[in-house]
């Protein structure tokens, strides 16, 4: 091998430069098998559940029922809600799953390399052996630079892929949507309704059942005042 093969893959292949090299590298397989035809690009937006109702995005019209602190029930399920609903909304800050994956995972892995190669050979490597340890930490903190970087890339590109969502209690009404909290009744509920975009997180009541997390129901009503959709549940198939 020609010595400045050697000297580049010594250069790519050490400390936390490692991982970051192996990814940029798939990258290059993938491209490679997609230009000449073995696997497709795959352009499409994702359809990739990671919002747990409330969109992020300064344009969204947020006519659709959402209070700031609804009256939970259950301190249990509030948690869990609670937890899922903050990791999503992480996750989709970084705009992963709101552009191509394809899209996001190029510019996260050039990004990450980058970072990673220009660091060491720049700064850390006059302070930090290449251990497990400090490489582990180092790779660390380049993934989350990285990720800032493609938050900030993929940030310009959302119009590209997503048309802004524009739902309100007047195309609402007589759609369905899906039961997001342990369950839901005169009294407390809250749903879900999926857009091509982000789904939308609404205060529901029941027309007098309760109606258990993940039931499919129509949206048949809407208080305006308090701001409360009123949801029945779907007949079933064995309903005459």
């Amino acid at each position: 091998m020609p010595e400045p093969l050697i000297e580049l893959a010594e250069r790519m292949f050490v400390g936390p430069v490692w991982p970051a090299s192996i990814l940029v590298c798939l990258l290059v397989v993938y491209t490679i098998m997609a230009v000449i035809g073995l696997i497709d690009y795959g352009f499409d937006v994702p359809d990739v559940d990671l919002d747990p109702g409330l969109d992020l995005d300064p344009g969204l019209d947020l006519d659709v029922g959402m209070d700031a602190a609804p009256d939970l029930p259950d301190a249990t399920g509030v948690d869990i809600d609670f937890l899922q609903g903050l990791g999503a909304a992480s996750v989709r800050l970084t705009n992963f799953g709101r552009v191509p994956v394809v899209v996001w995972g190029g510019v996260f892995a050039v990004a990450y390399w980058s970072l990673s190669y220009g660091l060491w050979h720049t700064f850390d490597s006059n302070r930090y052996d290449p251990n497990w340890l400090p490489s582990i930490l180092l790779s660390i903190r380049n993934f989350v630079l990285a990720t800032a970087v493609t938050k900030a890339v993929t940030q310009p590109m959302l119009g590209w892929f997503l048309p802004p969502p524009s739902y309100d209690h007047t195309n609402l009404v007589g759609a369905t949507c899906e039961i997001c909290t342990l369950e839901a009744t005169p009294e407390f509920g809250q749903a879900k309704f999926r857009t091509n975009a982000s789904p939308l997180l609404l205060n529901v009541r029941t027309d007098g059942a309760h109606i258990a997390k993940g039931t499919e129901v129509r949206i048949i009503g809407f208080d305006k005042e308090n701001r409360i959709y009123e949801v029945t549940q779907l007949p079933s198939e064995t309903q005459p």
